[in-house]
C-alpha cells in the first residue's frame, strides 16, 4: 500500500513499515528498524555485551526457526514490550530470553499468541508501541530480570542531553548482511526533536517520538534489527537503569552516516501500558 501526503510517501511492505521521505526536499528516507528478508540491521560502531549485562534485553522471531525479527525489554515476569511494527501483522511470536546470543538453544523460550498493538499505530510509525502478553510467568535470574520504566513524575523531562544505552542484534553495517550473532550495545545522546524533524519531518517527528545521535560525535546508532528493544539511561536518585524509549525508526540504507535514531517516547504511553497490563508503575 502506498499512499503520498504532501512531500511524504509511505510505503507497508509485509511486516516491515517503510517510511520513504522525498529525498529532493532534503528529507532522509527512514525505515522501521525491525528487519524484513532484505535490507539492514544491527548497532553501528557498538562493543559487545557481557552476559547477564541487559538482563531485560530479549530476542523476538517469527518462530523458532526463524532468523531475527526484532528486540525487546522485560518489564514484569507476564510481559514484554516492543515496537508496533515488530508484533503488527503476527499470529505468534517466538521470545528468547536470558542471552547473549542470537542462536543459544538453551535459552529460556516460549511462544506468545496474545499482544496488543497501541491502537493509533499507523503507517507513518506513530505511536510505535505494542505489549506482548507471555503465556507462563517469567523465572527471574541473574540473566533475566525486568528492566524499570520511565516514570510518570519524569513527563516533563525532555532528557535532551542525557546519555542513553541501546543494544540488539543485526547486521555489520548497511553493506554486510549478515546479524551479529552476539548482543552489541552502543551509547548514544537525546537530542532535541528539532534537529532530527527537519531530517524525517513533521510526520514521523511527533511530541510522542524521542530522537538520539551517537555519542561524542560518533556514528554509534540502532539500525533495522534493532527495533522493538529498549533505549535506556542510568537513574542516579535510584542506582537503576529504566527504560526511556523504544528504538522505532532509522535512515534507511544510512545507519552509518551519523544521522539521529528515532524512538517512542515512553512517557506518552505509561497510561497504554498500565491500562493493558495491569503493571502498577512508580510514579
Amino acid at each position: 500500500m502506498n499512499v503520498k501526503e504532501g512531500a511524504v510517501n509511505y510505503k507497508r511492505s509485509s511486516c516491515l513499515v517503510w517510511l520513504l521521505l522525498a529525498i529532493s526536499l532534503g528529507l532522509q528516507s527512514v525505515v522501521g528498524a525491525a528487519p524484513p528478508e532484505s535490507i539492514q540491521g544491527r548497532i553501528i560502531s557498538g562493543s559487545q555485551a557481557s552476559a547477564g549485562q541487559f538482563p531485560w534485553q530479549v530476542i523476538l522471531k517469527r518462530d523458532e526457526w526463524d532468523d531475527l525479527l526484532c528486540g525487546g525489554s522485560v518489564i514484569s515476569a507476564k510481559w514484554v514490550l516492543t515496537a508496533a511494527h515488530c508484533a503488527y501483522g503476527h499470529s505468534s511470536l517466538f521470545l528468547i530470553f536470558g542471552t547473549i546470543e542470537l542462536n543459544d538453544d538453551t535459552a529460556q523460550n516460549m511462544t506468545s499468541t496474545t499482544f496488543f498493538v497501541h491502537p493509533n499505530y499507523n503507517d507513518k510509525m506513530n505511536n510505535d508501541v505494542a505489549l506482548i502478553q507471555l503465556p507462563q510467568a517469567l523465572v527471574f535470574s541473574s540473566s533475566i530480570q525486568p528492566i524499570s520504566l520511565v516514570t510518570a513524575s519524569q513527563k516533563s523531562n525532555n532528557f535532551v542531553g542525557t546519555a542513553a544505552v541501546v543494544a540488539g542484534y543485526g547486521l555489520m553495517d548497511d553493506e554486510y548482511l549478515d546479524y551479529s550473532q552476539t548482543l552489541m550495545y552502543a551509547r548514544v545522546t537525546v537530542i532535541d526533536n528539532n534537529e532530527c524533524l527537519p531530517i524525517y519531518g513533521a510526520s514521523v517527528v511527533l511530541d510522542s517520538t524521542l530522537c538520539a545521535q551517537g555519542s561524542d560525535g560518533s556514528n554509534m546508532s540502532i539500525c533495522s534489527g534493532d527495533s522493538g528493544g529498549p533505549l535506556i539511561t542510568y537513574n542516579s536518585s535510584t542506582g537503576q537503569w529504566q527504560q526511556i524509549g523504544i528504538n522505532s525508526f532509522v535512515a534507511e540504507d544510512q545507519c552509518t552516516a551519523g544521522y539521529p535514531s528515532g524512538y517512542v517516547r515512553l512517557t506518552s504511553f505509561l497510561d497504554f501500558i498500565t491500562e493493558t497490563t495491569d503493571i502498577v508503575l512508580d510514579n
